[in-house]
């Protein structure tokens, strides 16, 4: 049976992973924004095409958040909490498959 603080500790990793992959989208559009500010001129295609991540950015962080409150209310409701039943709530796949990646590694 796995220890309960190996569970937090997987889980940890995955959202510390998860905020690091958000932390560099988030420079990489601050790059794109500051270039279009500065030159004073429409964004490029290309740059359009990076500035639509705003949008993936924030499905991820709504994503996060939705699964933390599942989590919190099974807490809250039973005691343990179930990390795959809390991820099967992400609507974004690969944040999904990630989040339960992280909590089969802690189930096992």
């Amino acid at each position: 049976m796995e220890r309960p603080g190996k569970a937090l500790s997987e889980l940890c990793a995955a959202s510390a992973w998860e905020m690091e992959q958000l932390r560099g989208q988030m420079q990489a559009l601050e790059d794109v924004v500051l270039d279009v500010l500065e030159r004073g001129t429409p964004p490029t295609s290309q740059e359009l095409r990076s500035l639509q991540d705003f949008d993936l950015v924030i499905q991820t962080l709504a994503g996060l958040s939705g699964f933390y409150k599942r989590v919190q209310a099974q807490v809250d409701e039973s005691g343990p909490a179930d990390l795959p039943a809390a991820a099967a709530g992400v609507t974004l796949e690969k944040l999904r498959d990630r989040l339960r990646s992280a909590s089969s590694l802690a189930n096992t």
